[in-house]
């Protein structure tokens, strides 16, 4: 009886110290992003200064990881099963860096507000920022690995193309597909504690049915239709083709793309503006 007390006049509190409840939108959203850019910025200085706290090697693993991943898959895909692609490491990384961009900022998005709890229920701020600064500290390692893909587009000799300067019209969708869905994601995890572990299962399904270490052209026209409605199979493969192919990227995935990362950030606003007036209550 004594731990109900406790636990309802806690929240009678939380309830009481809440602004009054009003209506959220994209411009509300914006409006509390700048307010608050200082907090922002803030959080995402944090999480970059612990990520590799008492690492020997600090930053330099943002370039190991898709370096060691890069090696591994160009043994077995360029020399064991010798797929004909070539040179296959910089076609591996041009899928690879934005799939492990993609990954991470949602792995880090989803948590963000469950490894925040203590000042989530200390102090009143708009819970929006923690999985913006989420995938913000993971951009900064994603800009690191695209300068290592422009190193190793160097080395291997593959020609540099004005279809390369796609590459920030593909990097903002994906951030606004990546937050968008991180926030969705965010959001359940507060309720359900058991998204963290679905969404593990998840990204692995997922990175094997988009085409980050074989090409879409090699899939069997019978099942690419399966592989098409994939909404990473269409960012990945626009990513190929403006980096290692010299092409512009195919305007259906292109502009199917841009449709659902835009539409999924409106939504991952608004429903996660909605949810997290419960938050400093669930966590």
């Amino acid at each position: 009886m004594g731990t109900e007390s406790v636990t309802t006049a806690r929240r009678e509190r939380l309830t009481e110290s809440r602004p009054p409840a009003r209506r959220f939108g994209v411009k509300q959203w914006l409006d509390e992003v700048i307010a608050y850019s200082e907090l922002l910025s803030n959080l995402v200085a944090r999480d970059l200064k612990t990520k590799y706290r008492g690492s020997f090697l600090g930053m330099f693993w943002s370039l190991l990881n898709p370096l060691l991943l890069m090696v591994v898959y160009t043994l077995v895909f360029s020399v064991i099963v010798r797929v004909n692609i070539h040179p296959y490491a910089v076609f591996l990384l041009s899928g690879l860096v934005p799939w492990n961009a993609f990954a991470m900022s949602l792995t880090s998005a989803t948590n963000s507000v469950f490894d925040n709890r203590d000042i989530v229920r200390k102090v009143f701020f708009p819970h929006q920022v923690l999985p913006l600064s989420a995938v913000l500290a993971n951009s900064v390692n994603f800009a690191i690995n695209i300068l290592l893909l422009l190193v190793l587009t160097v080395v291997f000799h593959v020609s540099f193309t004005f279809t390369m300067l796609l590459l920030p019209v593909l990097v903002i969708l994906q951030l606004f597909f990546t937050y968008g869905l991180g926030s969705i994601l965010a959001a359940a995890q507060v309720y359900f504690r058991d998204v963290q572990y679905f969404l593990s299962i998840l990204l692995t399904a997922w990175f094997f049915l988009t085409p980050v270490v074989y090409s879409l052209d090699l899939v069997p026209h019978r099942l690419q239709p399966f592989l098409a409605v994939n909404p990473m199979a269409w960012d990945i493969t626009s990513f190929q083709d403006i980096w290692f192919y010299g092409r512009l990227p195919r305007w259906p995935y292109l502009l199917g793309f841009a449709a659902i990362s835009v539409l999924t950030l409106v939504v991952g606003i608004l429903l996660y503006g909605r949810l997290s007036r419960r938050f400093a209550e669930e966590v």
